[in-house]
């Protein structure tokens, strides 16, 4: 079941090339729709496009290759629009060009609040040689989860579940997430499996939305703040210890939110697949969160998904500013704050 986050997008083709796009209550944060699904309406859009414009599908290239996004304004909490040009079309890979509008969207008199490259491939069509590597996560992640434990509410020896009830995000509420017992002891690595309840099913579009379901960096380095994962992980651990097995009831509130000192800006994500995603979707995907360094609040953030055999599926890489929270809260009264 992959069409919970396809149903709240709600793509419309209103033109060859225009698409639109609902919102929802899931992806609010305060007064702004979250960057995560955003990347996954991108993702959407880039998938439908391929498949019905006539000059691409005769390409027969239906998967997205890579998605860069620039986020160039915040979005407010309301429908969007988004444009596609064909830059390119090529036998191995074609290029197409996406602008995310939240006015008229009339070319050369609108801004886009976000702009998208994305290439297209055919998983199903080898372009060149294959060749195994000796790649391998550093340090190496707890071994996979036993998920029929973790989905019966039993304790698992090497995870925690929890699940997050909050007014931020609250698409949450339907997810399981599993942090590895004996926390992140090394700094800048946070990893976690991921999943939804109910039969939900992740495909290629939920994978926007998963390349930002991370901990705030900035706050686990710091070791503060509402996105903190090591004060997460306490929260967890405490709660294991009289509840083994059932997942850790975590909340967030607005008001929690307004008290941040700090907040992160992603100002650019780019995502990579290594391989298709199945169509039926995954039901658990392994993130692995890293930074190499924060310094004077700017830092790069990669993130690395996998499916439940631990194959590689997408590479992710955020650009992140961690900011001063009053630049957040300022008035907007003329137009929506960019960077």
């Amino acid at each position: 079941m992959t069409e919970i986050l396809q149903k709240q997008i709600n793509l419309q083709q209103i033109s060859s090339n225009t698409y639109s796009a609902s919102w929802h209550h899931d992806w609010v944060v305060g007064k702004t729709l979250n960057g995560g699904h955003l990347a996954s309406v991108f993702m959407h859009a880039a998938r439908r496009h391929l498949s019905i414009d006539p000059t691409l599908a005769a390409r027969d290239q239906p998967d997205v290759l890579s998605l860069h996004i620039e986020f160039l304004h915040a979005c407010e909490v309301k429908d969007t629009k988004i444009t596609i040009t064909t830059l390119r079309t090529g036998s191995s890979t074609s290029t197409l060009l996406l602008e995310l509008f939240q006015d008229s969207g009339t070319p050369g008199k609108s801004r886009p609040n976000a702009i998208g490259i994305a290439n297209s491939t055919n998983f199903d069509k080898a372009l060149g040689p294959s060749a195994p590597t000796d790649w391998t996560l550093h340090p190496p992640p707890k071994p996979i989860p036993n998920f029929a434990l973790v989905e019966a509410h039993k304790p698992e020896p090497n995870w925690i579940p929890a699940t997050v009830s909050g007014e931020l995000l609250p698409f949450t509420r339907r997810s399981l997430c599993l942090n590895p017992r004996g926390g992140f002891p090394t700094a800048g690595v946070y990893d976690a499996w991921n999943s939804f309840r109910d039969g939900e099913r992740m495909d290629a579009t939920y994978f926007g939305l998963l390349s930002d379901f991370i901990p705030a960096v900035c706050d686990s380095l710091m070791d503060e703040g509402m996105y903190n994962a090591h004060a997460f992980y306490k929260k967890m651990e405490q709660w294991d210890k009289e509840h083994p097995g059932v997942p850790t009831p975590l909340t967030n509130t607005i008001a929690e939110a307004m008290k941040a000192t700090r907040f992160s800006q992603t100002v650019t994500l780019n995502l990579e697949f290594r391989r298709r995603v199945p169509a039926e979707g995954l039901r658990w995907v392994f993130t692995r969160t890293e930074t190499k360094m924060m310094e004077g609040g700017r830092m790069g953030v990669d993130i690395t998904l996998c499916d439940e055999n631990m194959n590689l599926v997408c590479e992710a890489h955020q650009l992140i500013l961690a900011l001063d929270a009053q630049r957040k809260f300022l008035s907007r009264k003329s137009k929506p704050s960019s960077l």
